[in-house]
């Protein structure tokens, strides 16, 4: 008995400290190293030639506009230009894109192939050294391609990111919780940048050198984080330029967010197995961010079950208050997710409930991943 409430509590500890490095441990590390170590590129006012890539499927309504927010930007007219690859539409949208700008064309693709394989076309068709990538449903705010572009004055920079804006969508007690998320990921990206450590990217604004792209495996479903792997594995960095926004809305539910979680973790195990390199620390140059960030947050959901087991099996009144105080707030998140514009009202549950969304699409990534990739894809 005494052995059995040992290696319970040991169990306890080990799964606490694994969720508290995870969430809390590696995030304040990276900011202090960076404060003290971190560096910043050279940047450069220029605007270098530069083509836009926007890979679309089915948006026949919305991708004029989206082409005439681009072109609107604050960049050299002469120098930006715009590739629009149809992925196989069933609608117009390739006659849509054709809006008769001669800084616009358009790659309609025969049949649906999927994202990847549209980028991999399109970058058979994109001529300058710089090029962009972006999503229909976002907008770019009016520097954001001159921001995007500045830091590739810097010859060690080989990709550069930008940030991600959402605006809260209607039901926003849905959302909360996973916003307070984001934006402590994107903190924690930045830091990573200034220390060489940046492996992901956004997929609603990024840029990277042309010659340095790799074709992206068909089916792959983070294309932003095999593109900016493939950089550093070349001998480049990642950069992070805050200064270069993209505009989104939010998720209009928690089951629209909760199914966008669980496609990019799905995601972080299909590129495990596509990129086995990722877990030999003398093959990948940024391991230790890459498992610190990523890795270890697919293990916490079975470190958080673990540690609930554990403390129902140790022994002593601490273990006991630890397994009901779990219990409670699993029972208070899930009330949360349940009536959102009542969690709205109380203190940190909506965090709550969005913690556990988000480690709920962790413990299920791994088997949706075996699904496979066309599973995990659904319009909004």
């Amino acid at each position: 008995m005494t052995t059995l409430a040992f290696s319970a509590e040991t169990v306890f500890w080990l799964c606490t400290a694994l969720v508290a490095y995870a969430y809390v441990g590696y995030p304040l590390f990276v900011a202090l190293l960076s404060q003290r170590y971190g560096q910043v590129p050279f940047e450069s006012r220029l605007c270098p030639a530069l083509t836009v890539v926007v890979a679309a499927y089915d948006e026949e309504l919305r991708i004029a506009a989206r082409i005439d927010d681009i072109l609107a930007e604050d960049y050299p007219p002469q120098r930006l230009q715009v590739l629009v690859v149809s992925d196989g539409s069933r609608d117009g949208t390739a006659d849509a894109a054709a809006i008769g700008d001669p800084r616009v064309r358009v790659l309609a693709l025969p049949r649906n192939v999927g994202k990847a394989a549209a980028i991999n076309a399109a970058l058979r068709h994109v001529e300058t050294e710089l090029v962009a990538f972006t999503d229909v449903r976002q907008r770019f705010a009016p520097r954001a391609l001159r921001a995007l572009v500045a830091p590739f004055a810097d010859p060690a920079i080989g990709a550069v990111t930008g940030e991600l804006v959402i605006a809260a969508g209607k039901d926003r007690a849905a959302t909360e919780g996973v916003g307070l998320y984001w934006r402590m990921e994107k903190r924690l990206r930045a830091d990573e940048a200034r220390l060489g450590w940046l492996h992901g990217v956004t997929g609603a604004i990024h840029a990277m050198r042309r010659h340095l792209f790799r074709p992206i495996p068909a089916g792959t479903v983070l294309d932003d984080m095999w593109m900016p792997l493939q950089v550093l594995w070349s001998g480049h960095q990642v950069w992070m330029s805050r200064h270069s926004i993209a505009h989104d809305h939010a998720s209009a539910s928690a089951d629209e967010e909760f199914h966008r979680k669980l496609r990019t973790l799905a995601g972080n195990w299909q590129l495990l197995a596509r990129m086995p390199a990722l877990m030999n620390p003398f093959a990948n140059p940024v391991f230790f961010a890459w498992f610190s960030h990523k890795f270890l947050r697919l293990l916490v959901p079975w470190a958080l079950l673990l540690a609930l087991a554990a403390s129902a099996l140790a022994s002593g009144p601490f273990y006991r208050w630890a397994f009901y105080a779990q219990l409670l707030g699993y029972a208070g998140a899930m009330i949360g997710l349940g009536l959102p514009k009542l969690a709205s009202r109380l203190p940190l549950l909506p965090a709550a409930s969005g913690f556990v969304m988000l480690n709920l699409a962790a413990l299920l990534s791994l088997p949706a991943s075996l699904a496979g990739p066309s599973r995990l894809w659904r319009k909004h």
